[in-house]
């Protein structure tokens, strides 16, 4: 089949091809606005009510995620369950410095179409702040990489909800760093949201395919696929002290956090802002 599972629950091979995953991600390798605090937080105090300037002297949102250990969740398998038509596997998340947490369970469907994967987030505990993301990863080999990758969504560029304006749905190509842009300090990047299905490979290898499925008020997941992980690209002040690649990840994001332009601006627009809540989604992996 499309899919092959160790003991555990993992994905290890996608049409064949060594894999492993789906590990949920909250952490994003903080941007220039993550932190920034030239002006003050939307998260503890209301733009409206501030006369749009927040709560001053207030740390930036990256301090903030950090000190809530986002970027260095822990992973405790609960259970693995046999369902009619594949497996559900129970995760629990929680961060490195809290009692607050996230139950995932990753569903998996044998369709005459692929695998179908149905992700649910449930958070729990006292989350007094934003997250960066909500999504899964997937590591692939790093072979893939050099190879192009092909989809229909939106683009030609990377967007977040507070810049989607600068994007169009239509069908893209592009390389694997070509999806990147390359800023001076490593740095979040890439994300493409609302896609429909997303090839990687071409004609020399079999492709792996992904085909989100909407929810019912029509949202789909973005995509990201980059040589580093989150972890990897924070805290590196250039790009050529990044270490040298150990994969390929993809990610496959319900949500992001918008920018803002805190760095020297305004926070995250609260209707932009990424706040802890129940998020389920599903994708075709194919």
């Amino acid at each position: 089949g499309v899919g092959t599972f160790d003991a555990r629950g993992d994905l290890v091979a996608w049409g064949g091809v060594p894999v492993r995953g789906p590990r949920l991600e909250l952490w994003r390798a903080p941007t220039e606005n993550d932190r920034g605090a030239g002006q003050g937080s939307y998260e503890l105090a209301e733009p409206e009510l501030t006369g749009g300037r927040g709560a001053e002297e207030t740390p930036p949102s990256a301090d903030r995620w950090r000190e809530r250990g986002l970027h260095r969740l822990t992973h405790r398998l609960l259970g693995i369950t046999r369902t009619a038509g594949g497996l559900e596997r129970r995760v629990r998340v929680q961060a490195a410095h809290s009692g607050a947490g996230v139950d995932v369970a990753f569903r998996w469907t044998a369709t005459d179409r692929g695998l179908l994967l149905a992700t649910e987030v449930v958070p729990f505990g006292v989350w007094d702040c934003t997250w960066p993301r909500v999504g899964v990863r997937i590591d692939l080999p790093g072979a893939l990489a050099e190879h192009p990758v092909a989809w229909h969504g939106t683009g030609p560029g990377e967007s977040y909800p507070d810049s989607r304006t600068a994007v169009r749905v239509g069908r893209f190509a592009s390389s694997v760093d070509g999806l990147a842009v390359a800023y001076a300090r490593p740095q979040e990047t890439g994300h493409r949201p609302g896609l429909r299905s997303l090839v990687i490979g071409d004609g020399s290898a079999t492709p792996l395919t992904v085909t989100t499925v909407p929810d019912a008020a029509g949202h789909r997941a973005g995509f990201q696929l980059s040589r580093w992980t989150p972890q990897q690209m924070t805290d590196v002040g250039h790009p050529h002290e990044l270490p040298a690649p150990d994969g390929l990840h993809l990610f496959l994001d319900d949500a992001q956090h918008g920018l803002g332009s805190r760095a020297c601006g305004p926070d995250v627009l609260p209707r932009h802002a990424l706040w802890p809540s129940l998020r389920t989604w599903e994708v075709l992996l194919g």
